[in-house]
């Protein structure tokens, strides 16, 4: 069964390492400029911080719903092998 909210929620998925970067005192070391092609194995440094300042924009988008990829601490840029549940 699905939530009643769902149904009229528009929804908009994000990658937030790849997103925004709003915290460079966070980044991993190295980080790439925004300006270079995106591979597999690189880090730009997007943060929650980064999200959270284009909020926003997403809204003017018509965007009311969010689903981020994960967010913990791990060793990749996917994140989808976590380190650590206890640490973003």
């Amino acid at each position: 069964m699905q939530p009643e909210w769902v149904k009229s929620s528009v929804f908009y998925q994000i990658f937030p390492e790849r997103f925004a970067n709003a915290n460079a005192s966070i980044n991993p070391n190295p980080v790439e400029s925004w300006d270079k092609s995106p591979t597999r194995d690189n880090f730009f440094g997007g943060d929650l911080k980064g999200i959270r300042e284009h909020l926003s924009y997403l809204a003017d988008m018509g965007v009311n719903a969010l689903y981020l990829t994960p967010i913990f601490q791990a060793d990749t840029n996917h994140r989808y092998d976590a380190t650590d549940y206890f640490k973003i």
